[in-house]
């Protein structure tokens, strides 16, 4: 072939090629905290929020199944509690205890709506009802690393304002 008929075809993949990676930088499908009070927002650059106020990280609705993530910090930054309510089902993450409804549950956790089981050195909860998943990081004193992974559904993850309970 001649370099005139590749020409088109190369620049076209070029294309493609910005094009995904673009998707994957402005639209990515995960939001992140860590217990430097460095958030990273599913849009967006990440910033940093020092504040012991609970506020919500993320809030969405999908198939008429409400989903609301709240997180607080201590003083030393970490998250020492995070509200996960899925389907009006509250999950707590606090002091190293997970509670369901306000009942501790063990791992491997089976509900009709979600999972809770071990991931490696992480935890990870899967819902059922939403392409949802929540995975972290507990450390004594707290979690260390939150991230937020929604498989479908554009959202926001602290990105506009946070809003402040």
């Amino acid at each position: 072939m001649t370099l005139q008929r590749w020409t088109p075809a190369f620049c076209l993949l070029l294309a493609s090629v910005k094009v995904v990676w673009l998707r994957l930088l402005l639209y990515s499908d995960t939001c992140r905290t860590f217990g430097s009070g460095v958030l990273e927002p599913f849009i967006g650059s990440g910033f940093y929020v020092r504040s012991d106020c609970p506020f919500t990280l993320t809030r969405f609705t999908h198939n008429r199944v409400e989903c609301d993530i709240t997180i607080q910090r201590g003083n030393s930054g970490l998250l020492v509690q995070v509200e996960i309510i899925v389907n009006k089902v509250s999950t707590v993450l606090q002091n190293g205890i997970i509670l369901v409804e306000k009942k501790s549950v063990s791992l491997p956790y089976d509900h009709t709506y979600q999972h809770i089981f071990q991931y490696g050195i992480y935890t990870r909860l899967r819902s059922s009802l939403l392409p949802l998943s929540v995975t972290w990081h507990s450390v004594p004193g707290g979690i260390d690393t939150l991230w937020v992974r929604q498989y479908t559904v554009p959202g926001k993850c602290a990105y506009a304002a946070l809003q402040v309970i």
